[in-house]
């Protein structure tokens, strides 16, 4: 065997042909020429390649003489050392990776958030500065026109209705803190747009009328797909945000505005969250209005809160002030067919997160609990104002 101390091999000699022979197999094709990692690459990728390349090459090459393995004697071990180095190095980058990611996600959701508080409170700040203007403008042209009115009762009446205006900015703030952003109740109400298309209406002899539309999220998504719709509410602030994106709109209560309206002069009439709003007597009344308005074959569409999922009938229904009582979806759909529609559809919306369910999908009793408590959120009552048979036909 040759050994290192061996008088008669000179080393460095040898290294050096050495050397030579692997640069001219390496010129002509022999070996394979390492490459050096990119500086483009992420450096977890150029990390774990190192490792697999060197893990694959820590063992002497078998094509190197045996006679000149003395010299490698110790590489496979200084290799091992360095894939071990390399490895723990991975795993802390890793560890600050993840570190990273959890820093800037938190920075970005407190930022997100911070970013809807302030534009909610510009929007509050919005309503507040147009419901003062619209009071005063009302409250000067009242006192401009004292002269003309027959006593002093006329001009405090007039007084008192436009002081029915003054919770309208609490409640547009109200609706932009918990309703959800205008983008999330598009996405919600386009379930509703295959049967406007199946009806045939939202053309200029078969309007669409939203009754409450609020911010005018149905009546924008309704224009973006060329249906002719309109849209009434009572709401300052609300009317002139829908004013500042071109919607048509009435400034209005909802009965009185329908009153207003010629027989069979709609082609379908929509509600969404007005309902609980209303005591029995107005609510009976609206509907006999809608059933008047609408031609025959004309649709009325009626979404509501859903109490038969518990947590919204015993606590997020009362979260607005200014609801009434929940109504059961069969409630309103005997409402509905009571004023005379037909063909009534009932749809369930919303439901809760599945992540959230508990039980076995085998268990009736977990199934029970999980529809009590996860079921749809909303729902919607569809019907059809019926088409009366011609005489003869």
């Amino acid at each position: 065997m040759l050994e290192s101390a061996n008088p008669e091999i000179d080393a460095q000699e040898l290294m050096a042909k050495v050397r030579a022979e692997v640069q001219r197999r390496q010129a002509a094709g022999g070996l394979p020429v390492v490459p050096q990692p990119s500086l483009s690459d992420s450096l977890e990728s150029q990390i774990a390649e190192a490792i697999r390349e060197t893990r694959q090459k820590h063992d002497v090459d078998t094509r190197v003489p045996k006679a000149i393995h003395w010299l490698f004697r110790d590489q496979g071990a200084v290799n091992l050392r360095l894939i071990h180095a390399l490895e723990r190095l991975a795993e802390q980058l890793v560890v600050l990776r993840a570190g990273q990611k959890k820093m800037e996600g938190e920075i970005l959701s407190l930022q997100t958030a911070n970013l809807k508080k302030l534009e909610s409170d510009i929007a509050a700040l919005k309503g507040e500065t147009s419901l003062q203007r619209q009071a005063f403008t009302r409250l000067l042209g009242e006192l401009k026109r004292q002269h003309t009115l027959p006593d002093r009762d006329a001009v405090v009446t007039r007084i008192s209705e436009i002081q029915q205006h003054c919770l309208d900015a609490f409640y547009s703030a109200f609706e932009n803190r918990f309703r959800g952003s205008r983008e999330e109740i598009k996405e919600r109400l386009r379930v509703y747009l295959p049967f406007v298309a199946e009806a045939g209406v939202g053309v200029a002899e078969k309007p669409i009328l939203d009754l409450g539309c609020g911010r005018g999220e149905w009546l924008e998504l309704l224009n973006e797909n060329g249906y002719t719709a309109r849209g009434v509410d009572m709401n300052i602030p609300a009317l002139a945000a829908c004013g500042e994106l071109g919607l048509q709109v009435v400034e209005s209560d909802a009965i009185v505005y329908l009153r207003s309206l010629p027989d069979r002069s709609l082609g379908m009439v929509t509600g969404f969250h007005i309902i609980e709003h209303l005591p029995l007597p107005p609510l009976l009344e609206l509907m006999s209005e809608v059933y008047r308005v609408l031609q025959e074959g004309g649709l009325v569409v009626l979404e509501s809160p859903n109490p038969a999922n518990i947590q919204v009938g015993a606590c997020n229904f009362y979260l607005d002030p200014t609801h009434r009582r929940p109504l059961p979806s069969n409630l309103t759909e005997f409402i509905v067919e009571y004023a005379g529609f037909t063909n009534l559809r009932t749809l369930f919306l919303q439901p809760g997160e599945g992540s959230s369910h508990v039980g076995s999908v085998d268990n009736p009793v977990a199934q029970r609990f999980n529809e009590y408590f996860f079921g749809p959120q909303d729902y919607a009552v569809i019907g059809n104002k019926p088409v009366v048979a011609q005489v003869g036909a």
